[in-house]
């Protein structure tokens, strides 16, 4: 504004401006309140969404601790219905796993395990249900069902704890070899954070009957790696 203007002047020079802007201001304000109210109600709807998830799954332990099968699986249903979009929802599949085993209901936790996979966008938590899943079908006799879901899944912290479980699918189907296989590059993950028991691996290989390796397989040393 011009310093030169009179004090009259500068006075109707604002009520002008006023006049032409006002309207422009109001709703600058307007959309301004309405974004921040907007973004606060937000933030509270997934709080509190969050929080709603996590009580139920608070209660679904509960329920899990004092063997109540029937209100755990009606408290896990809530989960996967109205929050299944959170971890919680994948956290109860895990733990409805457990207590589905402990229950002697291994179909059904094998089952729960595979919603998991399918539903989950957590990769830790896929891959810690996929060693669960894994360790039922060896309980359940399925020796191939463990191949099908263990082979080529490399490249991560339970690789280790993968291949003891293929070795003990390769022994129970008695290929011998790949079992051998399989039991060495477990002792060899050992050092990594997910650790297996070297002395029942092992164990194991020494259980194994003597064979002959194809003529592509390097030869195995047994006594190197004891």
């Amino acid at each position: 504004m011009d310093d030169l203007l009179s004090e009259k002047e500068q006075i109707q020079y604002i009520r002008e401006w006023w006049q032409e802007n006002r309207l422009y201001i109001f709703v600058v304000g307007f959309l301004l309140i309405g974004g921040i109210t907007g973004n606060n109600f937000w933030k509270s709807s997934i709080l509190n969404y969050q929080i709603s998830a996590s009580s139920l799954y608070e209660s679904l332990a509960i329920d899990i601790s004092e063997n109540d099968l029937e209100g755990g699986e009606a408290i896990a249903k809530r989960i996967y219905d109205e929050h299944n979009d959170t971890i919680y929802a994948d956290k109860a599949r895990l733990a409805m796993a457990y207590f589905y085993m402990s229950q002697s209901r291994d179909e059904d936790a094998a089952n729960v395990l595979r919603d998991l996979l399918s539903a989950s966008n957590n990769n830790e938590l896929q891959l810690l249900g996929t060693l669960r899943l894994a360790k039922i079908l060896l309980y359940q006799g399925k020796h191939q069902d463990v191949l099908e879901l263990l082979e080529n899944n490399i490249g991560h912290a339970y690789e280790t704890k993968y291949s003891e479980l293929l070795g003990d699918a390769y022994f129970a189907l008695e290929n011998f070899s790949k079992a051998e296989l399989a039991y060495m590059n477990a002792l060899k993950g050992t050092s990594s954070s997910q650790m297996v028991d070297t002395s029942l691996i092992q164990m194991k290989m020494n259980d194994l009957p003597e064979f002959f390796l194809p003529e592509d397989t390097p030869s195995i040393n047994k006594e190197e790696l004891q």
